[in-house]
């Protein structure tokens, strides 16, 4: 499963970062992803933003809730 780790991103770059990541796995049919966004509720939910805007869901790892595993199909 490949992994995007948003840690030392600003949250003014995520959604550019997330968009490219989200794209370039889709383009290559991998079906799941995670995502690593540490425990900042606003990166967290700039994530959620952007993977609703996908009409895709996402839901935190378990027992790990800094983490998300976004399904891309």
């Amino acid at each position: 499963m490949n992994s995007l780790d948003l840690h030392g991103i600003r949250h003014s770059e995520v959604q550019v970062i997330l968009d490219q990541f989200m794209w370039e796995n889709m383009k290559s049919n991998q079906k799941v992803v995670s995502v690593i966004t540490g425990q900042s509720s606003q990166m967290k939910n700039i994530v959620i933003n952007c993977v609703n805007d996908y009409n895709m869901t996402c839901e935190e790892e378990y027992l790990n809730p800094g983490k998300f595993i976004i399904k891309l199909v």
